[in-house]
């Protein structure tokens, strides 16, 4: 008993000598500006699902860095990216594309339908190629 009482006398003692720059940095610097789920769900398919942490860029997105810079200049809205060219075969095959989480400061809630898996992708670089 006397030994705890030593110890706790000791460190009340050795607190204020710790620096301040020793002390945890607050929870907010350690999340991500932006985090969100992501999914795409062909008609004729399984849906598949990941989440994305931009601001750093990470998470189990395989193509995290990238999807994040194109979705950095469009402030997380999906829609407003600029279809890449790539040519699709026109099967029928509606995908849907939803995007739900925190983009900086606003709650986002995006949802879109494409003709299929190829016309999501070539309107989406690497947003949904996970």
């Amino acid at each position: 008993m006397a030994r705890t009482r030593l110890l706790f006398a000791c460190l009340a003692l050795a607190a204020p000598l710790v620096p301040a720059t020793a002390q945890a940095a607050p929870l907010t610097a350690l999340l991500p500006a932006s985090g969100l789920t992501l999914s795409v769900q062909p008609e004729r398919g399984t849906i598949s699902t990941t989440r994305l942490n931009c601001e750093p860029a990470g998470g189990p997105h395989r193509h995290a860095r990238q999807a994040c810079d194109q979705l950095v200049p469009v402030e997380g809205d999906f829609r407003k990216l600029r279809e890449a060219g790539a040519m699709c075969t026109m099967e029928l095959n509606p995908t849907k594309a939803t995007l739900r989480g925190k983009w900086r400061t606003k709650r986002i809630d995006f949802q879109q339908v494409y003709s299929n898996p190829c016309v999501l992708r070539a309107n989406t670089g690497k947003v949904f190629d996970f």
